[in-house]
């Protein structure tokens, strides 16, 4: 699967604002910025990450994924 990083943008403000349940994102935003980021809400992220964009994440790289540029750089790395 290809994507080029608007399509990305597009499709990760959707995951990111149903998994948190908020109206608006900001993607340069990270673990501490978002009140609703807390540990399960992560869970939820990487499983819906993995769903949507069919790809699977390592849990080493679900660990270190806690800001949006990160998970952006590597979704883009798995759909090579």
């Amino acid at each position: 699967m290809s994507i080029n990083t608007k399509e990305l943008d597009i499709k990760l403000e959707e995951i990111l604002k149903k998994v948190f349940k908020i109206e608006k994102i900001n993607l340069e935003s990270s673990i501490e910025d978002i009140s609703e980021w807390d540990s399960f809400a992560h869970i939820q992220l990487i499983i819906s990450l993995q769903e949507d964009f069919k790809i699977k994440i390592p849990f080493n790289d679900a660990m270190i994924m806690t800001s949006i540029p990160i998970i952006k750089k590597k979704i883009m790395n798995y759909l090579q």
